[in-house]
């Protein structure tokens, strides 16, 4: 993926809060067909939960095998990568 593409995805990247009226939905950062939630549970912490299954993510970003690269860090050390 070029960078422009990649700032392009950034830019149109939203960020969906939980809504009050239903509890039932959690905080989620929409970017390029993917959805990323974080959100505190009591007794668990933080969790932060990734979804590439929604249908949405466009064919450029998906790999000729059918993955997704991620890469997932904490303070800035990779603690997950699948490429």
């Amino acid at each position: 993926m070029s960078q422009r593409r990649a700032d392009t995805l950034n830019r149109r990247a939203r960020f969906l809060h939980q809504r009050r009226k239903d509890r039932s939905t959690l905080p989620c950062l929409e970017n390029g067909g993917t959805q990323v939630y974080a959100y505190w549970k009591r007794g668990e912490g933080l969790v932060v939960s990734v979804h590439l299954d929604t249908g949405e993510v466009p064919g450029d970003l998906i790999s000729p095998d059918g993955t997704i690269p991620v890469r997932i860090t904490v303070n800035g050390d990779c603690v997950f990568g699948a490429d």
